[in-house]
């Protein structure tokens, strides 16, 4: 079955990229790509007029491939699979308040405090911010920090936040775009559905080297245990799921082999928390990973959808609504695994 997922998950981005350049019926202009959008051409002329690498790559995270009217990373070279449309940064900001209830109303864990300046004006970066709702929720708590966020895909509500926060493009597989030893605490979470298994080393390196001695770095990823097969739609939706990583080279079971990454890095580990996420329940925490759930199968099913045999958009709904309510009669299969570490 690995093979054929393989096979049909790259089928499903390079049609849908092979549309991308068919879409125009007129030709384009001879200084414009017809796979190129206005705004893409608008960077593409920006980057070869300055010439720097770092306006090459933004231009490159740019790029947008349009799948079932959700709009997806263009770059080849990328393997984050789901949207990076203003619908899904909307779903990573409920996502961040849904981890936070796990967490029991804490942005980061409770040893992270004793390492960090937090009450006295931190250096702070998030890695793969997304919408910055981590960031802007940590700024509210603590006026005297600094924040510096960064990802591939350019925020859509950068305008409302602090002016405390600056956001970066950066990719944590290349180098990032900051001196050695710049802050005292790089958090970084999620990175499950965005980097190959042979990546992770390097990520978690170039996180260690962005942080001062002596400072923090936290990591948090999800993973699953086989209790989903308790009920079929969300075997189904989990087996979708791994099958989809492990065919873009993607380990889903990478959470709880960080504190080995970290401490072969030059880290201490300080603190590990493997928290289950129990949607079974009714509580506030379990009504908000329902609504995560329901949202983001939404935006796994245009690259997922073919390789489990839900196309239609009747058929995806269906499916959604009958995944989320087998979510409520299913044992715990669903956790957070959360590490921090100290610099050395």
């Amino acid at each position: 079955m690995g093979n054929h997922m393989s096979r049909e998950v790259k089928l499903t981005l390079k049609r849908a990229k092979r549309k991308q350049h068919q879409k125009h019926d007129m030709p384009p202009p001879s200084s414009c790509s017809a796979s190129e959008t206005t705004s893409d051409h608008a960077m593409k002329k920006a980057s070869e007029t300055s010439g720097s690498s770092s306006s090459s790559k933004r231009f490159a995270a740019s790029k947008t491939t349009v799948i079932s009217g959700r709009e997806f990373h263009g770059s080849d070279s990328a393997t984050y699979w789901l949207p990076k449309d203003p619908d899904e940064q909307d779903r990573v900001i409920g996502q961040h308040f849904a981890i936070k209830e796990v967490y029991d109303g804490q942005n980061f864990l409770s040893e992270v405090g004793k390492y960090v300046p937090f009450n006295d004006g931190a250096r702070i970066c998030h890695v793969g911010c997304s919408a910055g709702a981590w960031m802007m929720d940590m700024a509210m708590e603590y006026p005297k920090c600094r924040f510096d966020g960064v990802d591939i895909v350019e925020v859509s509500k950068s305008d409302v936040m602090s002016d405390r926060i600056s956001f970066h493009y950066g990719d944590i597989t290349e180098q990032l775009d900051f001196p050695d030893n710049t802050f005292d605490f790089v958090f970084m979470r999620l990175f499950v559905l965005a980097l190959r298994e042979e990546e992770w080393e390097h990520a978690i390196q170039e996180a260690v080297r962005i942080t001062k001695p002596g400072g923090v770095i936290q990591c948090l990823e999800y993973y699953f245990t086989p209790n989903f097969d308790d009920h079929p739609v969300v075997g189904k939706a989990a087996n979708g799921i791994i099958d989809t990583m492990g065919s873009l080279g993607q380990d889903p079971y990478i959470g709880p082999k960080q504190p080995r990454l970290l401490t072969e890095s030059g880290c201490n580990v300080i603190q590990i928390d493997n928290r289950p996420v129990d949607m079974s329940k009714d509580t506030p925490a379990a009504k908000k990973f329902l609504w995560v759930w329901y949202r983001v199968l939404k935006s796994m099913l245009p690259v997922m959808g073919p390789n489990i045999g839900v196309t239609a958009p009747a058929d995806q709904e269906r499916f959604i609504n009958e995944c989320v309510e087998g979510l409520k009669h299913c044992r715990t299969f669903y956790y957070m695994y959360s590490c921090a570490a100290q610099k050395l």
